[in-house]
């Protein structure tokens, strides 16, 4: 056994009986570890460049360690990744680079906003790597999805308390208390369909996972539609100005559907009250960058979208959420066709093509 480790100088590791012994690289990755890995990767690479150009204007001297924390983590997240690829000599995605971020353009965002949607990215990508993790058998991956999952709290919990603590924070509605338990005995507890499409089926109060649902989607889409707004005033292309407005109207619409749920019941809608967005018309970013990102968020509000039904027992909520499901992958498919024209649209690793490994 010693003179096979001897001769195989990869990393070793022990079962907790310590009675065997194999090399990782003996451990051909699965199609699941490749993907997180690959998605991550192009992740952490594009967050390098967004947060390099945060982290260059800010001065609050609440939110610049917490940019400088989160960069210094993803350029970390982007170093371990290259050597878990290197160890099964996979090639090392392009991703994005110095060559997509320009720190000496003007402040486009205010540093409340940085924030936010720092701490909205840190979220979602916990999520990711909490999914990536439970799907992965080899050691070093899962130690890697593990200590994302860790770092990304972290930033989270700390974005959270000086977003509170600065009365920035989007706060969620609040009910009342229930003073029993309670079961439901009426089937029209789901309510119906007719309420959204002819008015003639009265729904019950919406319930607390119900709201939840709504208002983090609606967050969510504030956040995405001020980025938008943002990189409208600085892309290059008129054709991906052309895509950001084209999802800021969507956005729009929306919003304003989602926000109904919520009148109705006299709760509070998620609202942004500062100016976010200076008058800049230097891009911080590539064109590539800014394109393949409002594209990864709209794919990321879907999966929102499918994950909240999960949640929903109301029938015209989520009639609501499936035609908006519709209308975003449209969208975000009109993106991936942008890229794929401009040259953009790094391929995801797949399965070998055996009909064409035939022909040939």
């Amino acid at each position: 056994m010693n003179n096979v480790q001897e001769a195989n100088q990869g990393p070793v590791e022990q079962v907790p009986c310590c009675t065997v012994h194999h090399n990782l690289l003996d451990i051909m990755p699965t199609s699941p570890e490749i993907g997180h890995l690959w998605s991550s990767y192009m992740a952490e690479s594009m967050s390098v460049c967004f947060l390099k150009s945060y982290d260059a204007h800010s001065k609050d001297p609440d939110i610049h360690p917490i940019l400088q924390r989160a960069l210094d983590v993803s350029y970390q997240r982007v170093e371990t990744m290259k050597d878990i690829f290197n160890s099964f000599n996979h090639p090392v995605p392009e991703g994005y680079s110095e060559n997509d971020v320009d720190s000496k353009a003007g402040k486009l965002f205010s540093e409340s906003f940085v924030l936010l949607y720092t701490r909205f990215m840190h979220k979602t990508v916990s999520i990711n790597y909490n999914n990536a993790l439970t799907v992965s058998a080899r050691s070093d991956f899962r130690n890697y999805f593990h200590e994302c999952i860790n770092t990304s709290l972290e930033i989270h919990q700390k974005a959270t308390e000086v977003l509170s603590a600065k009365g920035l924070l989007i706060k969620y509605p609040n009910i009342p208390i229930p003073d029993r338990v309670d079961f439901v005995h009426n089937k029209g507890y789901f309510g119906s369909i007719l309420s959204t499409t002819i008015g003639l089926s009265q729904n019950r109060p919406l319930n607390a996972l119900e709201i939840s649902n709504i208002f983090s989607v609606m967050e969510t889409k504030l956040l995405w539609r001020t980025l938008g707004l943002g990189y409208s005033q600085v892309v290059k292309s008129e054709k991906v100005k052309n895509y950001l407005f084209k999802s800021k109207q969507i956005a729009d619409k929306q919003l304003k559907a989602l926000g109904s749920f919520l009148a109705d019941e006299d709760l509070t809608q998620p609202t942004i009250n500062e100016m976010l967005v200076t008058e800049s018309k230097e891009s911080p970013l590539s064109d590539k960058l800014i394109l393949s990102h409002i594209t990864a968020v709209t794919a990321s509000i879907i999966a929102g979208y499918g994950l909240t039904v999960m949640n929903t027992a109301r029938m015209d909520i989520i009639l609501k959420f499936r035609n908006f499901v519709t209308e975003l992958l449209g969208l975000a498919k009109e993106g991936g066709e942008l890229m794929i024209e401009a040259g953009w649209l790094e391929r995801i690793p797949e399965t070998a093509d055996r009909e064409e490994l035939i022909k040939h």
